[in-house]
């Protein structure tokens, strides 16, 4: 439905004027919002994109509000539940810096200069008032993190179930073979949900006892290592959105129980997962699952803009860049916001009253903005409107911030804007010789804190042994690859074996071989982020210990549709893994 100048006379009348989309500047401009959060216990900010800087600071600016003018003690992240406990370590206490947590939460979006202010913020806060703000997750995606969190907790209160659990959980906690374990049969992945639902039941049975040894805090966050655990295992088994979306509600809802009853939680996500209600397409977003929990106990604030720039990962490369789209199209919810002629301003759509064409306007269903993770504008199509959702505004948002005109993030690393390497014709440098990273060869992974060495021992041949490493203090989650991608076209209808000596010393860490066949999937055959894996294969179902030299192969049939393997040496963990004596042949 188009908007009216009865409707746009009400934008430009009701629209609350922001002052400045920069942070610590004050509430003053802000405080009209007062009337639309009211009491609520929850407020969910959302973002047209995961890469706009002017939604990042403008939440910064909301962050300031709750927590400063009205109470809130918690900031919950569209980020993996047990990666944001690293930084709430840095807010709390100040461990660590806030740019290396905010790099360990492991997903781009989030590894930029506003984000990491927010952490800076937030420690500034907690150093100077007695009301704490608590930083948290509320995802599921990777496992290795509550794997460890989870067997750590144990280890506190239960040492021998902690040992069961370690056995249990050890496809677990490693990115490469939580990754296997994904694409186990639907057996092995009941096996899992078995296990991980005894120690669950642990954790109700020795409540008291549990709580007592360690903290009321302390077993609400051990129990939900296992609660996410579970949910992972379950999405990667069914892929369903919607099992998704309510295992997350379920998360925000244990965080306020495990915070008390005075506790109040900000969320910081996308508009497509903090909405009120269902979408007219049928999903069930995140929002709507809060609404049927909490009620009117949550305020819905999404973002919109007309024009500018924001970051995302290119379509079809793969490589995160600064992407721009000019004014949003007729007939769009951002057209009719922008008709307003305001820079900056908040909308309240909840209280707008009365009737006519704006009630009508406010109820009926349009398109909106909604730009996630991947970007790519067909060619001819300078608006973007495949990036668009269907919402009914007054359904969807109690409040909407527009922006006129955004900029892109600024991103910390720029080793988030290389795009996946071309594959080689032929295998190279096998022998693993040359400095730092060997020739030929790419590191991947080396933001969780890992050195490369080389020359202070012989594989067991003699020849050269490359030594990854990572010291205490580094994340314990997150792998490091060392691969190579080659084509696949040689290797066609034959059988190969990828194969190499490996030795591990300290404890927690292990080592894997991998070997992926990829299709490329058209149009994005140069890289990686779009292409179909058609075999995955590890030398292990669980990192590899070892302190004496082993032999390590794995082996896969390829098929003629595949384009490329992909051969690496991995490790997890602390401490050292030796590799050498690679081969790569067919059998």
């Amino acid at each position: 439905m188009s908007a009216t100048p009865d409707v746009i006379d009400w934008i430009r009348s009701a629209a609350i004027p922001l002052a400045t989309a920069e942070p610590r500047s004050g509430c003053a401009d802000l405080e009209p919002l007062r009337a639309v959060i009211g009491d609520a216990r929850i407020v969910s900010l959302g973002e047209a994109t995961h890469g706009t800087r002017e939604f990042f600071t403008l939440k910064h600016r909301l962050i300031e509000f709750c927590v400063g003018e009205l109470g809130f003690t918690m900031l919950i992240m569209e980020a993996n539940f047990a990666e944001t406990l690293a930084v709430n370590d840095y807010v709390l206490h100040g461990i660590g810096t806030a740019a290396d947590a905010v790099a360990r939460l492991r997903w781009w979006p989030w590894d930029t200069q506003e984000v990491v202010d927010v952490v800076e913020w937030l420690r500034g806060w907690n150093a100077g008032h007695a009301r704490k703000v608590k930083f948290y997750g509320y995802d599921i995606a990777d496992p290795p993190a509550a794997t460890l969190g989870l067997v750590d907790y144990l280890d506190r209160v239960a040492p021998a179930l902690a040992a069961v659990g370690r056995a249990t959980l050890a496809p677990l906690v490693s990115d490469l073979t939580a990754g296997l374990f994904a694409k186990a049969l639907p057996a092995r992945h009941a096996e899992m949900l078995a296990g991980i639902g005894r120690l669950r039941e642990a954790f109700a049975q020795n409540r008291a006892a549990w709580s007592a040894a360690t903290s009321a805090l302390d077993w609400h966050l051990g129990r939900l290592h296992a609660t996410v655990l579970a949910q992972s295992v379950r999405f990667v088994a069914d892929r369903m959105s919607a099992l998704h979306e309510r295992a997350v509600a379920e998360n925000v809802s244990a965080l306020l129980e495990a915070e008390g009853p005075d506790a109040k939680a900000i969320i910081w996500a996308h508009n497509d997962h903090v909405a009120r209600a269902s979408f007219p397409d049928g999903d069930d977003p995140l929002g709507s699952h809060l609404d049927a929990m909490f009620g009117r106990a949550q305020v819905v604030i999404g973002f919109s803009f007309d024009r500018g720039a924001f970051q995302a990962r290119d379509f079809p490369s793969g490589a995160l860049a600064d992407h721009r789209v000019t004014a949003a199209p007729p007939e769009t919810f951002e057209a009719a916001l922008a008709q307003a002629g305001l820079p900056l301003f908040c909308l309240d759509l909840a209280h707008a009253s009365g009737e006519g064409p704006v009630t009508a306007w406010l109820a009926s269903e349009m398109p909106m903005r909604s730009i996630g993770g991947i970007f790519g504008l067909p060619e001819g199509n300078e608006y973007g409107v495949s990036y668009t959702r269907a919402i009914i505004p007054r359904c969807c948002f109690d409040a909407v911030v527009f922006v006129a005109e955004t900029t892109a993030a600024r991103r910390n690393r720029e080793r988030w804007s290389a795009g996946a390497a071309p594959a080689l014709a032929a295998p190279t440098n096998l022998e693993l010789a040359g400095e730092g990273v060997p020739t030929g060869w790419r590191l991947v992974g080396a933001e969780h804190g890992c050195a490369l060495g080389a020359r202070d021992e012989c594989a067991p041949s003699g020849a050269r042994a490359l030594r990854l490493s990572r010291a205490a203090g580094a994340p314990r989650w997150g792998d490091v690859r060392l691969v190579q991608k080659i084509s696949a076209r040689p290797w066609h209808g034959r059988r190969v074996r990828f194969a190499a000596a490996l030795r591990t010393e300290a404890d927690r860490l292990g080592g894997a071989l991998l070997l992926v066949q990829l299709i490329a999937n058209g149009e994005g055959a140069g890289s990686d982020l779009y292409a179909h894996e058609i075999a995955l294969a590890t030398s292990s179902d669980q990192p590899m210990r070892s302190p004496s030299w082993t032999r390590a192969a794995v082996e896969a049939d390829v098929p003629e549709e595949a384009a490329a393997l992909v051969i690496g040496l991995v490790m997890t963990g602390i401490g050292a893994v030796w590799f050498g004596d690679v081969e790569l042949a067919s059998i």
